[in-house]
């Protein structure tokens, strides 16, 4: 595809009918008051017709997709004249990590408990975004957590000098990406 004919996903905040999002509610309203956590749905990226394969054809590169986000969010942080976020924590990557793979292994979309990695990492602050869709690029999925204020909140809070990224793809073929950022003690 070329980047002309690439539609960025848009963010459904809700999904009317799953149980997953009726059931967590109240504990993600919680959640995203207190530690600024939140999740994107994206639907899927559109492109006009091609000849040939195209980068959808091709395997995900999961490690490379998880440095082209960092590499997105920190364009546009340093665009909002904030220091970027360039270290990856091991300790937050491996929630991210094992938090994505879970979200792809069962289809969940919901948001973990965030005092586990504020208390397991040594962290003063820690907020997660979550995105899943087909189609998703980085830059679209960014986008998408751009154009939602409270996730926007979490990528561009001055403070996150931490970051931990999973990227997973689920039985459906839908890319599932959780990203933590935090504040290291």
């Amino acid at each position: 595809m070329t980047r002309s004919t690439r539609r960025t996903a848009r963010p459904l905040l809700d999904r009317p009918g799953s149980r997953s999002v009726r059931a967590t509610a109240a504990l993600l309203a919680v959640l995203a008051l207190c530690l600024g956590g939140l999740g994107v749905t994206a639907g899927p990226a559109t492109a006009g017709a091609s000849a040939g394969a195209s980068e959808a054809d091709a395997p995900l590169d999961l490690d490379l997709f998880e440095d082209r986000i960092l590499a997105v969010v920190n364009k546009h942080r340093k665009a909002a004249d904030l220091k970027p976020v360039r270290s990856v924590n091991g300790c937050i990557d491996r929630f991210s990590e094992r938090w994505a793979r879970h979200l792809a292994d069962t289809g969940d979309f919901v948001h973990r408990n965030q005092h586990r990695i504020l208390r397991r990492c040594d962290l003063t602050w820690v907020g997660e975004d979550l995105v899943r869709g087909t189609g998703l690029t980085p830059a679209s999925a960014v986008r998408a957590w751009l154009d939602s204020p409270g996730h926007r909140a979490v990528l561009m809070k001055p403070r996150a000098n931490r970051a931990g990224i999973g990227i997973r793809v689920d039985a459906q073929g839908r890319v599932v990406g959780v990203l933590n950022f935090g504040d290291v003690n």
